[in-house]
């Protein structure tokens, strides 16, 4: 059975579309073949697509022609419409247990954003990651809602503290220092994964915005909603992506190895991957192609780096590939 599309909040695809409206752009311009339409603005709690989400913050990136967009919505933006799980995390003791709360209930507000927490009280660690294909571009949904975060916490600590690093795992190479400023730290993209380093000071922290009675109530509130939702898995294919990505460079990602990863025979892989419509070197070579127009399109990697992170053996084998997919070399591609 064909699994449904992860979903996630669309409140700030609703409050992006207002600002930009409020700039001048026509309804037509702001929402023409991004999945949404104008009966957005008239929904109280709507729910989306993840992908369809992400899709809009690019297009809207696209449209104004600030590639920041999504960050600097975050860095200004009150997350309150977020509701409940909001609300959770600003009502808890710390900067530490709302952390922990948002983790343990974003259910309630996405099936798409998967939050890891374990290394949070020994090294202050918290990594994210969002269970869609990698052809899903994120890069400004992604900005956006790790700033909002951490704008959210310095309001509710009123404290602006900075982080110890933070780590996108997209490329990026434009307004570099803003982001260094509003973290407080070296922020490195194109990484293995998303994520942000907390001191242990920051996370004993208390929130201002702490109530305990209303806390009480919220966590169990958070606990029925959990119970009633249903958990939208990510789907094999997702799996099998993020497995070949930690591979690609090192030159082993071979389907045999990949099962393995994923706990199951090579056969298994293949029956699973049949029943999606797809095969093991189908992915790969999406994945391949995404990551490759990435690269080029949002780094300053050269050719040959590019061809090494990708698996490839040579530049020749990589832009023979790359001119496969699409038609140009990868020179003409980036410069194009």
């Amino acid at each position: 059975m064909k699994r449904s599309k992860p979903t996630h909040g669309a409140v700030y695809v609703q409050t992006l579309a207002a600002d930009l409206l409020k700039q001048g752009y026509t309804a037509r311009q702001v929402f023409a073949g991004t999945g949404f339409g104008p009966g957005l603005l008239e929904q109280s709690k709507p729910v989306a697509p993840f992908e369809d989400i992400a899709g809009f913050f690019e297009h809207a990136a696209a449209l104004t022609g600030d590639d920041a967009i999504g960050f600097r919505m975050g860095t200004v933006r009150e997350m309150r419409r977020m509701g409940l799980i909001r609300y959770v995390g600003m009502s808890s003791p710390t900067v530490r247990t709302a952390l922990m709360n948002i983790a343990r209930y974003r259910r309630v507000f996405s099936d798409a954003v998967e939050i890891d927490v374990q290394r949070l009280d020994s090294e202050g660690l918290l990594r994210w990651h969002f269970a869609v294909p990698s052809k899903v571009r994120r890069r400004q949904f992604v900005e956006f809602g790790a700033a909002g975060l951490i704008q959210d916490l310095r309001q509710a600590s009123n404290r602006r503290f900075s982080l110890v690093s933070v780590d996108f795992s997209h490329p990026r190479k434009t307004h570099l220092a803003e982001f260094d400023r509003f973290f407080g730290c070296a922020v490195r993209f194109g990484r293995s994964g998303n994520q942000v380093v907390f001191s242990q000071e920051v996370l004993d922290t208390p929130l201002v915005t702490a109530d305990d009675a209303l806390y009480s109530v919220l966590i169990d509130h958070c606990e029925l909603v959990l119970k009633d939702k249903s958990r939208n898995m990510p789907a094999i294919i997702v799996d099998v992506e993020r497995a070949i990505a930690d591979r690609l460079a090192s030159g082993t990602a071979a389907q045999e190895e990949i099962a393995r990863d994923l706990g199951m025979s090579t056969r298994t892989l293949s029956r699973r991957l049949a029943e999606e419509k797809t095969t093991f070197q189908k992915i790969m070579e999406q994945l391949r192609a995404s990551l490759a127009s990435s690269y080029l399109r949002d780094s300053d990697l050269s050719l040959a780096e590019i061809a090494f992170l990708l698996g490839y053996s040579g530049l020749s084998s990589f832009s023979e590939a790359f001119k496969r997919w699409t038609g140009q070399s990868p020179g003409q591609y980036r410069t194009g």
